[in-house]
């Protein structure tokens, strides 16, 4: 029981900083859908501030076509203090699940678009943008109606733009609009585009844009016109793809005034779509074509609610804006490796793809490497994630987006930008960018492993030591075997991951790898260069440090009684909640705490970022 009123039934949905419960509401004797987080950590308190916004925000809201918020509370739940939002339970399923069978029909179509429509326009009114408008947030319910989900991200309509403070943008990049993307001012018309893009896809069955990345998404959504939409090919009234025209403008000056235009554009329209239909609230067959999921298609997440954010298909885009800048980190020296993109003249290429021919976009692709190494010696970060931000723009459409100069490119914005402080998108972009590298140049390019080794340095800033370490361990051999046993960047991943040693609490490990690495810089670099200068210094600290260690060797702690092998298989399904039922997850859990030793492991777990493993939490556990 949740505050001795909501009883806790069945969970639904499992996310990183809360549970969706479908839950039964004893005083009111209705079943309910109850949003729950936990008060623990940071990340945690940021989110339940999230939680109070989204139930102001959407408490607000009565309309047939947006989900209903009951109620707003702290409790206790399993001796932890939780926030808690109750809203009712709907059953049917998101609109992306139905279009996975194809597009509706016109008629439905039109119908549906009014009704997101009309539950836009009673933001609007309220003066909330949404900023995430997507087919996984428009559920249909098991009556054949639309409901607009999570408010959880809407802002007040006070012009602040789609930028977080981190120059991030929040939303998801197949339906973000222009604006959204540049961090311009933020109105109901950034809805209204997403909005179109929801309507091609119901009326067609394929999103407008179909960039398989975000940065070809992002160049789309700026320059790209939408493919044109044939009427007669879909069944569709012709004033629907003028409509759609409008919709999508690159300016938002050029669509739509308000939500409430295009709801009585579309209701015009509904009469005429589709061959003898009629235009009703609610088809008597609706039912039949949109059955509620089993619950055993998707372990973990509701069969029948969708209150909790879905992961997305792409990584959180990454668009620069003004950020703080923070420190440089104490790991890395900070006039090393800013970003040593180009590998020396001497370095033998490595075999693999054949490099892409100059001709014949030779001269573009020159004229663009130029600048984008005038960029990387920028006065400050910021400036240099700003050129590079246009320098990769200008690649894509120039050479497309498989092209070498193109990636690297969108490698070293998403570098500076973690210069900037923003180390979550740098990951976030880079982890993309590599992957796109390794498909068009191969692992082994130079360019592909810049990319990786840049990814791993991003995630030791952060603070991800045992993922950093772990990568760089597989990455260097591939650095040596292509760079060559004296290129500065070998010995600066060398030097790396003897401070990553370090901080991993082996600092006898740290010295012997700094005394092996010392002679041979001095040898090749010399004395001063500043990657020896640094590991001397890091040398010295180590050393200190173990004088100052009490003498004799600390007795270890108790270690963990389950084999590191089984609590890896068990992280592994915590990490994708493949559980058919409450009881199995807590049996899971219980079997990790009982196994490990550390208690609310299952928390710890999912508080995790991306990019750490279920490997490095083992070797977190466990050591090395």
């Amino acid at each position: 029981m949740l505050d001795d009123r909501y009883e806790l039934v069945e969970r639904l949905g499992q996310g990183g900083f809360g549970v969706v419960w479908r839950a039964f509401d004893s005083r009111m004797r209705r079943p309910v859908a109850v949003k729950v987080i936990n008060h623990h950590g940071e990340d945690q308190q940021k989110a339940a501030l999230r939680f109070v916004r989204e139930a102001c925000a959407a408490g607000n809201l009565s309309h047939p076509h947006i989900v209903t918020v009951h109620d707003l509370g702290e409790g206790e739940l399993g001796g932890r203090r939780v926030t808690y939002l109750v809203m009712e339970l709907i059953t049917g399923r998101t609109l992306t699940s139905v279009l996975r069978d194809g597009p509706p029909g016109p008629e439905q179509s039109v119908r549906w678009g009014r009704q997101i429509c009309s539950a836009l326009a009673a933001a609007h009114d309220a003066g909330m943008v949404h900023r995430d408008i997507k087919p996984e947030n428009i559920m249909v319910t098991e009556a054949g109606t639309v409901k607009v989900l999570d408010f959880g991200i809407a802002q007040l309509d006070i012009g602040a733009g789609g930028l977080t403070t981190t120059g991030t943008v929040v939303g998801s990049p197949a339906y973000m609009a222009p604006e959204r993307w540049t961090g311009g001012r933020v109105d109901g018309r950034a809805d209204l585009y997403a909005f179109g893009c929801v309507l091609v896809e119901l009326c067609t069955g394929a999103r407008p844009f179909s960039g398989d990345s975000t940065p070809v998404l992002m160049y789309q959504h700026l320059n790209a016109p939408p493919p044109a939409l044939d009427p007669a090919e879909f069944g569709l009234p012709p004033e629907l793809a003028g409509l759609v025209t409008e919709l999508l403008a690159k300016d938002p000056e050029h669509r739509p005034a308000d939500a409430r235009t295009v709801e009585r554009r579309l209701a015009e329209l509904e009469g005429s779509a589709g061959p003898g239909e009629a235009a009703v609230e609610a088809p008597a067959e609706a039912p039949a074509a949109v059955p509620v999921a089993a619950p055993a298609e998707q372990p973990g997440f509701g069969p029948v609610v969708v209150l909790v954010p879905p992961v997305p298909v792409f990584p959180p885009p990454v668009v620069f804006g003004p950020v703080p800048v923070l420190p440089p980190p104490v790991v890395f020296a900070p006039m090393v490796l800013p970003p040593l993109t180009t590998p020396p003249p001497s370095a033998t290429p490595p075999p693999g793809p054949v490099p892409l021919p100059q001709q014949p976009h030779g001269t573009v692709r020159s004229a663009l490497a130029e600048r984008r190494s005038a960029a990387q010696r920028a006065a400050t970060p910021e400036e240099a994630a700003a050129q590079l931000h246009a320098v990769a723009q200008e690649a894509l459409a120039a050479l497309g987006p498989a092209d070498r100069e193109t990636l690297a490119a969108w490698r070293d914005f998403a570098w500076f930008l973690g210069r900037t402080g923003d180390l979550d998108g740098a990951i976030r972009l880079l982890s993309t960018v590599a992957e796109d590298l390794r498909l068009a140049l191969g692992p082994s390019d130079p360019d592909t492993l810049t990319a990786r080794y840049h990814l791993l340095r991003c995630i030791g800033e952060s603070g991800e030591t045992i993922s950093a370490m772990r990568r760089l361990a597989e990455l260097l051999p591939e650095l040596h075997a292509v760079w060559g046993p004296h290129d500065p960047r070998v010995f600066q991943a060398r030097h790396d991951l003897a401070v990553y040693t370090a901080e991993r609490g082996d600092p006898e490990s740290a010295v012997l790898q700094l005394r092996t690495l010392l002679p041979e810089l001095v040898g090749v670099l010399g004395e001063q260069h500043p990657v020896t200068v640094r590991a001397w210094q890091d040398l010295a600290a180590q050393q200190q440090r173990l004088a100052a260690a009490p003498a004799g060797r600390p007795r270890p702690g108790r270690r963990p009684r389950m084999h590191p092998a089984e609590a890896l298989v068990l992280i592994r399904r915590v990490l994708t909640w493949e559980f058919a039922s409450e009881r199995e997850a807590d049996d899971c859990l219980t079997a990790l705490e009982r196994g490990t030793g550390i208690k609310q492991i299952g928390e710890w777990i999912l508080a995790a970022p991306d990019h750490v493993t279920a490997e490095d939490l083992v070797e977190e556990i466990y050591g090395p």
